[in-house]
């Protein structure tokens, strides 16, 4: 991951190279696609099933004022900070992309929040309306 990561931010550029990895993520998430849910508690063992089938770890969903917060623990370690943000982009397009698939509704987006502290840190990431 760190190699791609670095060969990406090289060759098309650190914002290019997100959008590439988010695609991977949506792509990952309509081939790994979850079943639709009638509550958080279906939500989040549907995709807690679909991140075990990629060895990606588990989440935790929260509501949050206007925002669900999605924590994910127990994904892939990696050393590099580029293959840290690169797994992140991927990840966060992923569960955008199980999110659609739900009939979310349109100005809702994806956003990583926060990495706890440390070094294997949880990735909080918050669904919310853009622009919030």
């Amino acid at each position: 991951m760190e190699g791609l990561a670095a060969a990406l931010s090289q060759v098309a550029g650190d914002e290019q190279a997100l959008r590439i990895l988010a695609g991977a993520g949506s792509a990952i998430a309509r081939e790994h696609a979850i079943p639709a849910s009638n509550s958080l508690a279906e939500l989040k063992a549907a995709m807690n099933e679909g991140l075990q089938s990629l060895d990606w770890g588990q989440v935790d969903i929260y509501e949050a004022e206007k925002a669900l917060e999605f924590v994910v623990v127990g994904y892939p370690y990696f050393d590099g900070v580029e293959a840290q943000t690169a797994f992140a982009a991927i990840l966060e397009a992923l569960l955008e992309g199980w999110l659609t698939q739900q009939a979310a509704r349109p100005g809702l987006a994806m956003r990583l929040a926060e990495r706890g502290s440390g070094s294997y840190p949880p990735l909080v990431f918050r669904y919310e309306r853009s622009g919030l």
